[in-house]
């Protein structure tokens, strides 16, 4: 059983970040510190020195000309993301968050952090990626976004 969860996240997250690239026509993904979501190549980076650089690969065998298509933000600092999308807001396809980061020990979202995902990528018309694999179910019926 747990096989078939990792292997059904896996293509699920795959899946999305593929659907988002090709709805939106651009190529960069935003994703948070301590969520994880599989090993899909461009989800296993992690950020450089800081979110002005380019992100490079965590683990080998990612080719670092897609690992520079994803960038790496703070978990809760929705400054961070408004940053990133006054520089980058043109280029970015989605951004993909644990709405409850189970990975890192359970962290709840900041009030107001998903809601302001939620109008950033609206208002840059990028997708927002609920990642839901953990939280779907256990934190409340219908996902974690009902619960908060």
């Amino acid at each position: 059983m747990a096989r078939m969860r990792f292997e059904l996240r896996h293509r699920a997250v795959m899946s999305a970040l593929r659907i988002a690239r090709a709805a939106t026509q651009r190529e960069v993904i935003v994703k948070f510190a301590g969520c994880y979501h599989g090993h899909v190549d461009s989800m296993l980076v992690k950020a450089g020195s800081g979110i002005l650089t380019l992100s490079s690969p965590d683990s080998a065998g990612v080719p670092v000309s897609l690992a520079q298509k994803t960038r790496v933000l703070p978990y809760n600092d929705i400054d961070a993301v408004r940053d990133l999308f006054r520089r980058e807001g043109q280029s970015i396809a989605a951004v993909i968050v644990e709405p409850v980061a189970a990975n890192m020990g359970v962290v709840a979202p900041r009030a107001g952090f998903l809601e302001e995902l939620r109008t950033l990528t609206t208002a840059n018309n990028a997708l927002l990626i609920f990642d839901e694999v953990i939280t779907g179910f256990r934190v409340a019926f219908g996902g974690a976004p009902n619960a908060l």
